[in-house]
């Protein structure tokens, strides 16, 4: 089979033309750059609601748990975003 666009020889099962894409491989520290980068956005994203929670209801009973809930899940949920998106092509 022949890429429409190069012209080159593809393999049959291939999806995209490995010679116009590229190996497009990532590598660790893409990864871990993009788990860190995605964790720092979610933490930043989940301190934001603790704080207006810990301002507007105070330090009251059960407060205090969910605002620091919210932002360990923001964190987690941007840490798995941010690997993720790092990683475009699984090994």
């Amino acid at each position: 089979m022949q890429c429409a666009k190069c012209g080159q020889e593809v393999p049959a099962d291939a999806i995209y033309c490995p010679h116009c894409t590229g190996e497009r491989k990532t590598t660790d520290r893409q990864v871990i750059n993009g788990g860190i980068r995605g964790g720092l956005i979610g933490l930043f994203l989940g301190l934001l609601p603790a704080a207006w929670l810990l301002f507007d209801f105070g330090a009251e009973r059960g407060i205090k748990a969910i605002a620091f809930i919210v932002p360990a899940v923001t964190f987690t949920t941007g840490l798995i975003i941010g690997l993720v998106k790092a990683k475009r092509e699984w090994k």
